[in-house]
């Protein structure tokens, strides 16, 4: 029968709608050909079919040419395969690249960029690696190993910290005879964190004052073996360290202070190498800084030896001693003890007891240490 002109033309009208196609298959995979059980139904992406199945076996990847059940014996490359024609060796530069675009989340193996950059919810670049800098602003961090500087520059934070990430800061007191009011986190959060506040200076202005910050109820700074409810300071440097678990803060551990160009003169910190105490009869206790071994001699009446170790000392001017008499001389109850320092060398402290004019036995308390280490000052 032949087609008449009419019929023609309603063929070919322009503006005809076409039957709405059918959505094809998606690529499912590569995953490993292990990891799919026996009796797993592989798909081709043939009409009807809702995947394309792409395996990955023997470190390459196949795509599936013809739908199957997996079986012990259908692997790609296998008698079954070849005769069958189940698995086709796929590229795998396509593959993965069609994989990454496709996956909403996607393990790569190795990956080479340019430039990556990552945002939070609200839009704001976290994480920026670009032109061989890594610049990341939130982040939890486990087992680091840093090798070279690492620092946490100064800050002025005012009379407050409210960051959770400055931990060198400076807070300026102001002066005019009144204690000004800091503030610090308590939360749990602030467990193991090390602050170190300072006092005294920023740009051109100076601190003129002290500086207190109060706990809270229940709450402590610990310095020195004693809870307090409140740090001072003055122009100091003070260092901090939260203490608590994961569901319990106590407070913060005070581990040293430093002093920051103070109006008046303080002192130097004085480090003994050894104290201890002699009786009347020559007895002795005594502790060393390392352990060493110390020994005490009587000569006669009123009249003992302290041995220390060699290598104390460089030279006898070096060695610094402190002596309290302690009690009366010996057989008196009336008359006080003095110990006086005779002669000193690098191993030996001669040492003579009295109260009088004329030597007597009696006990005394001593400290030695080392006069060079205040030479550098």
């Amino acid at each position: 029968m032949g087609v008449s002109r009419t019929q023609v033309v309603k063929f070919i009208r322009k503006g005809d709608p076409g039957d709405k196609g059918e959505q094809g298959a998606t690529l499912r995979g590569p995953q490993a050909w292990s990891d799919c059980a026996v009796g797993y139904k592989f798909q081709a992406g043939k009409v009807g079919e809702q995947w394309i199945d792409v395996v990955l076996y023997n470190n390459n990847y196949y795509t599936c040419m013809k739908s199957h059940t997996k079986t012990a014996s259908n692997y790609p490359g296998s008698t079954t395969d070849r005769n069958n024609g189940y698995w086709q060796l796929g590229d795998k530069i396509q593959l993965v690249a069609t994989k990454i675009l496709l996956a909403a989340y996607a393990l790569v193996e190795n990956l080479g960029a340019t430039a990556i950059e990552m945002k939070d919810s609200s839009g704001n670049v976290v994480f920026k690696a670009k032109d061989g800098n890594i610049t990341c602003k939130v982040g939890t961090f486990e087992n680091i190993k840093v090798i070279g500087s690492l620092r946490n520059p100064f800050a002025y934070v005012g009379d407050s910290i409210t960051s959770d990430y400055n931990d060198n800061v400076a807070m300026l007191s102001s002066g005019g005879g009144w204690i000004n009011a800091y503030s610090l986190p308590w939360d749990t959060k602030q467990s193991g964190r090390r602050i170190t506040i300072v006092n005294y200076k920023w740009g051109s202005t100076i601190s003129e004052g002290q500086a207190g910050i109060s706990a809270p109820s229940g709450k402590y700074f610990y310095e020195n073996g004693v809870s307090k409810n409140s740090l001072l300071l003055s122009r100091e440097a003070v260092e901090l360290t939260g203490y608590g678990t994961s569901t319990q803060f106590y407070g913060w551990i005070v581990m040293r202070r430093i002093d920051m160009m103070t109006s008046y003169r303080y002192g130097k910190e004085l480090k003994i190498l050894a104290f201890g105490s002699v009786t009347s009869a020559g007895g002795l206790t005594y502790t060393s800084f390392d352990k060493s071994t110390l020994r005490v001699t009587k000569n006669g009446t009123g009249q003992y030896t302290i041995t220390m170790p060699s290598g104390w000392f460089y030279t006898a001017s070096n060695v610094g001693v402190m002596l309290t008499g302690v009690g009366y001389s010996s057989g008196s109850s009336e008359a006080p003890i003095k110990a006086t320092l005779i002669s000193r060398t690098t191993t030996q402290l001669v040492i003579k007891t009295s109260d009088d004019a004329s030597v007597n036995d009696g006990a005394f308390d001593f400290m030695i240490f080392n006069k060079s280490d205040w030479s550098t000052i």
